[in-house]
């Protein structure tokens, strides 16, 4: 799991400044509450990002091509996590894991909301050790730079956010075979 640190971190210094803005912006988005709704966009614009070796562009963050399907994923995403949470905590915790490719398989388009929860539970649930230790790292990393007066949150945020494409990047073909297997249907 370190490795998708380890190979997002060229990416990001290479354009620090880019990613420093991108990840401030994103992060007044999340507090006004509709972030959740744009992850799907920032994972575009960490794909773009890392396929042209540019800095993000703010403007990826706001395109509303896809917001349709974007927001039914998120609400899938959500109410199921939010259900999970109001069954005594744990299953939220673990309804969060088993759904952790979602906000990556809205942003590739393969799948209808209900079949995006389904392709990321198919996959995750044989493959929940590599999903929460990623998720550990992802959370220790980004805990500590809080801790540190938020001025290092300002690059450990794009740093996982491009850490986690790159996990998904890997584990992409996995994904979607196991919905395959699973006779969930996708999108051409």
């Amino acid at each position: 799991m370190l490795d998708h640190f380890k190979a997002a971190w060229p990416t990001v210094k290479a354009n620090l400044v880019g990613w420093i803005i991108f990840g401030i912006v994103f992060m007044i988005v999340i507090s006004f509450g509709i972030g959740v709704f744009l992850m799907p966009n920032v994972y575009r614009a960490v794909r773009k990002a890392i396929a042209s070796g540019e800095g993000p562009s703010i403007g990826d963050l706001f395109d509303f091509d896809n917001i349709g399907s974007d927001i039914a994923i998120m609400l899938v995403f959500m109410v199921a996590v939010c259900i999970g949470y109001m069954l005594c905590i744990i299953p939220g915790i673990i309804l969060g894991f088993l759904l952790f490719w979602m906000p990556m398989l809205a942003a590739d388009g393969k799948f209808a909301a209900v079949d995006a929860a389904k392709a990321s539970l198919a996959h995750a649930k044989s493959n929940f050790v590599p999903i929460l230790v990623f998720l550990v790292i992802a959370s220790i990393l980004n805990q500590i730079a809080a801790y540190l007066c938020v001025i290092p949150a300002l690059i450990t945020v794009p740093l996982t956010l491009v850490a986690g494409w790159l996990f998904y990047a890997s584990e992409r073909d996995a994904i979607m075979a196991a919905a395959q297997a699973a006779g969930i249907p996708s999108k051409p």
